[in-house]
């Protein structure tokens, strides 16, 4: 009987991790309908679109498994930090680039909040998805890093020594 209940304990754990991960993505799905009010590049609207989609099946998904593992998923709302992290980006959102800033901010927030997650011991089920949902994080501030530089004209790459590169290799043909 102790066990059950400590197994019972811990799934309560697991659930109520995974239900902060559901409202998070929530609200950073509002962030991301705030920010492509003021996009007018068209990779980046792409990009923030798609981004938008997965973090409304990240709630979905969450979803499902805070059910399968026979806990009650959160209904994910409008809170008080969903509130700051869209009025924040609405008031850093003065074009493209203070969007992406603006969405910077709020990525980095969320892949801190998904690292966390994946140390915390769950079943397969629930590591899996929350893997998978920290690698698409990942992407999305890599994406929005990358879409800054480009904007800003700055890279991250050197282009010196890749020419250089390049003239070497010519020369050892």
């Amino acid at each position: 009987m102790d066990s059950a209940t400590k197994h019972d304990q811990w799934i309560a754990k697991v659930c109520d991790q995974l239900n902060k991960l559901i409202q998070l993505d929530f609200d950073a799905a509002g962030t991301y309908r705030e920010a492509l009010l003021h996009i007018d590049d068209a990779t980046v609207r792409s990009d923030l679109h798609d981004f938008l989609g997965d973090h409304e099946r990240h709630v979905i998904e969450l979803t499902r498994i805070v059910r399968d593992l026979g806990g009650t998923p959160i209904e994910a709302h409008r809170d008080f930090k969903g509130v700051i992290l869209e009025s924040m980006t609405r008031l850093r959102s003065r074009g493209t680039l203070g969007a992406l800033r603006a969405m910077r901010m709020n990525e980095k927030l969320t892949n801190r909040s998904y690292d966390k997650a994946s140390d915390v011991y769950m079943p397969p089920l629930g590591q899996v998805i929350v893997m998978e949902n920290l690698g698409d994080e990942r992407r999305h501030l890599a994406a929005i890093e990358a879409h800054i530089d480009r904007l800003t004209g700055k890279h991250t790459f050197d282009i010196d020594r890749i020419d250089r590169e390049a003239t070497e290799r010519t020369y050892l043909r």
